[in-house]
């Protein structure tokens, strides 16, 4: 009867309970289910709750029911879902877990108080970004206002040209401030999150030519804030050489440097290797083996337009002629140390040289005593060894008297070494002579009479102008042409002309060697002597021609 009578009572609770519930803001949950009915006390601290209070049931981390303190110090809860049969019901005091749990029973309604031990301080989390056009800032765990210590979730996303950089806050701590998602452990106060961003821009990175190298951003993280310096490497491919960096705006830590670094500037930029095209010098000698030629600044492959310092010595026995080339042009070419100026292809650069000219071996003479003198005949003994020319032409003179003029014999060829003997006879019958021989310009007297020996030397294949070609830099110059004609047309027909060009061989080949390799003194040589000669030579031609 007693147990009938307490059975009659709790449904009759739990239907008063229904009634109050469906007329509170919670009503709507009854279409979800019966539930558990929860009613009560409700204290913070051992103090009546205030009107407003949220008091909340969750299980295993869900809420599955809620309500407002509507009288001071008393709830009236309906916990329902899709929830086990006796799982346990956490209550929550405006977000703060209750001392009180309990199993949920489908359809139960039970008294229950509840009791909050602390009830912590509670600060307000504002999130903001810096600038405001750089990104957003969210509070992920969403629940602010927060107690002290408690750890919010945080994220920071970039707008268009922008990047995230750290998070900063007047107080309380981040996990990872410059990491775009981490926590934030809430101050004793309210507080201000801000993300900072940094405007960017994009670094491009190109060659030119095209095809002429790579240039690489060696840090790889465009795009960048303004002032952020960026490594920087330029490869140039094979036929190329790297010559600087160049870029719109901003700068370099070294712009001639292969590998450098680049300062961004606050645009979008680009960064170009700039390269050229370069070419193989090579150095050569004609004759081989006749001395060496010396690429002097050892840099080779060059470019266009590179100016070489260059240097030729010649071996024992040969001197330096002048420098040649197919392409390209030469500071001096006749000078042996001068400089190169590079074409547009791969050159072969050549020293010229030549065989220093053995000094002649002049003609020597034995003269023997004239026999067979007579008032109508007389016979002049001479003997002629040859030098070292070939052919060798040789003549006698002969005069009657010491204030006479000299007479000739025709010149007669010797073309090898040895002895050559010609008497010479024919002379004026019926007078008496006195004979004097005149060898190699000494005299020895030989009865009194005077006798003169001359000889012609024909020059050596190459040329007599020693002087001459170096002042031109070549023995094939029209002038040393003109020289050689006169010489042969009308020197060498001549005693006097004979022994001038004799004298000319013997002096000349140094006095050539001296200004050889001074452009100065061949320019004034050539200017003040060489041109001068030849111009009166080139005057004068119609008469010593005819």
């Amino acid at each position: 009867m007693i147990k009938a009578r307490l059975k009659k009572l709790r449904f009759a609770t739990f239907g008063f309970l229904i009634l109050l519930l469906a007329l509170s803001p919670v009503s709507s949950v009854f279409a979800q289910g019966l539930g558990h009915g929860f009613y009560g006390t409700v204290k913070i601290n051992g103090v009546n709750a205030d009107i407003g209070t949220v008091i909340s049931a969750q299980v295993a981390g869900t809420e599955y029911g809620s309500c407002t303190v509507t009288t001071p110090g008393s709830y009236a809860l309906i916990v329902q879902g899709e929830i086990d049969e006796g799982a346990t019901i956490h209550f929550y005091v405006d977000g703060q877990e209750a001392d009180q749990t309990f199993p949920f029973h489908d359809g139960w309604t039970t008294k229950l108080d509840l009791t909050v031990t602390t009830l912590p301080t509670t600060y307000e989390l504002t999130m903001a970004t810096d600038p405001e056009a750089g990104g957003t800032a969210t509070d992920l765990t969403n629940a602010s206002p927060y107690a002290e210590d408690a750890e919010v979730s945080i994220k920071a996303q970039a707008a268009a040209g922008y990047r995230f950089v750290n998070w900063t806050a007047p107080a309380g701590g981040f996990d990872d401030a410059n990491a775009a998602e981490t926590t934030f452990t809430m101050p004793a106060e309210a507080v201000t999150v801000t993300a900072n961003f940094v405007r960017v821009y994009n670094l491009t990175m190109a060659v030119a030519p095209g095809g002429s190298g790579t240039a690489t951003d060696l840090t790889n993280a465009s795009p960048y804030a303004e002032g952020v310096e960026v490594s920087i490497k330029a490869e140039a491919a094979t036929g190329y050489r790297f010559v600087n960096w160049t870029a719109p705006a901003g700068t370099f830590g070294n712009a001639n440097a292969a590998e450098t670094t680049f300062t961004m500037p606050t645009q979008h930029v680009t960064v170009t290797a700039n390269f050229v095209r370069v070419y193989n010098l090579t150095m050569a000698v004609a004759p081989g083996g006749s001395g060496t030629a010396t690429d002097l600044t050892n840099a080779s492959p060059y470019a266009e337009g590179a100016e070489v310092s260059i240097k030729a010595e010649p071996a024992t026995g040969y001197r330096f002629v002048n420098w040649t080339a197919p392409a390209g042009g030469f500071g001096a070419a006749n000078a042996a140390e001068t400089t190169f100026t590079m074409p547009t292809q791969h050159v072969t650069v050549t020293a010229n040289f030549e065989l220093i000219p053995t000094p002649p071996v002049y003609p020597t003479v034995t003269t023997q005593a004239a026999s067979g003198i007579s008032t109508d005949l007389a016979t002049l003994n001479m003997n002629y060894t040859m030098g070292s020319y070939n052919p060798v032409q040789v003549r006698f003179a002969y005069k009657k008297f010491a204030s006479s003029a000299w007479s000739y014999t025709g010149w007669v060829s010797k073309s090898a070494n040895g002895t050559y003997a010609a008497p010479l006879t024919g002379l004026t019958s019926g007078t008496k002579y006195d004979f004097k021989a005149q060898l190699n310009y000494d005299a020895t007297v030989i009865e009194g009479t005077i006798l003169q020996f001359t000889t012609s030397t024909p020059p050596p294949s190459r040329g007599w102008c020693f002087i001459a070609t170096a002042a031109y830099g070549t023995p094939t110059a029209k002038e040393i042409d003109v020289l050689r004609e006169f010489r042969d047309g009308v020197l060498l027909k001549s005693t006097v002309g004979s022994q001038f060009v004799a004298l000319y061989y013997r002096f000349s080949p140094p006095v050539a060697d001296f200004i050889a390799g001074n452009e100065l003194l061949r320019t004034l040589v050539r200017e003040l002597l060489i041109d001068p000669i030849v111009w009166v030579v080139e005057a004068t031609g119609d008469i010593w021609r005819n």
